[in-house]
């Protein structure tokens, strides 16, 4: 897979809804000096058509699904294929990454019960605390262990999405350090070998 991280503030991620942050990234995405992940070739991808994959994400506070289509590429050099996954999309997964953290906001703020936010979203309650496990997990790895435990779950979230902090620095950052998206079950069988 390609992670494409775009420079998206603050400012951006309020005034697009996910589905057009997607449409946005995939447009704005130049193949022809992109590395091959698998290679590591320049310029050897090309376009190798799309496929079809739900996008799941939130519109105020409801949830809503449509079908998208991530574009493909094939290396020349090596004859792989890969999805081009704007930083928005996380892999092997429905949800959007700005669902997920919003999900977590509204479980962290404890403005509601549990199982109303998890009734408002469409999602199980048993998802709601498998994304807080992995949440925390990938919390310790961006801080380190240090710094994580004195930054409380909820003031972390914020700062993510605060003023002046690009969330696809620190994403592109986690990625390149773990070879695994933030917020990414590792747990998958595609992703298993590919484990540090």
């Amino acid at each position: 897979m390609i992670r494409h991280f775009t420079a998206q503030c603050k400012l951006l991620l309020n005034s697009l809804i996910d589905e057009d942050l997607f449409y946005e990234a995939t447009k704005e995405f130049s193949h022809y000096n992109e590395p091959c992940p698998r290679c590591g070739a320049s310029g050897k991808l090309s376009r190798y058509g799309d496929y079809s994959r739900w996008l799941v994400f939130k519109i105020d506070e409801s949830a809503f699904s449509r079908r998208i289509r991530p574009l493909r590429f094939k290396c020349a050099s090596c004859d792989a294929t890969h999805a081009l996954l704007p930083d928005i999309l996380v892999p092997y997964s429905p949800y959007s990454l700005r669902f997920k953290l919003s999900a977590l906001i509204a479980y962290y703020e404890r403005n509601t019960t549990v199982v109303a936010v998890c009734e408002q979203l469409g999602i199980a309650v048993s998802t709601i605390y498998a994304w807080k496990e992995l949440f925390l997990s990938h919390k310790d790895l961006m801080l380190g262990l240090l710094a994580s435990g004195k930054e409380p779950a909820l003031a972390f979230l914020r700062r993510l999405f605060g003023a002046n902090n690009c969330l696809s620095d620190r994403l592109r950052s986690f990625f390149r350090r773990y070879a695994f998206s933030f917020m990414q079950n590792r747990s998958t069988s595609a992703t298993q070998s590919n484990s540090p």
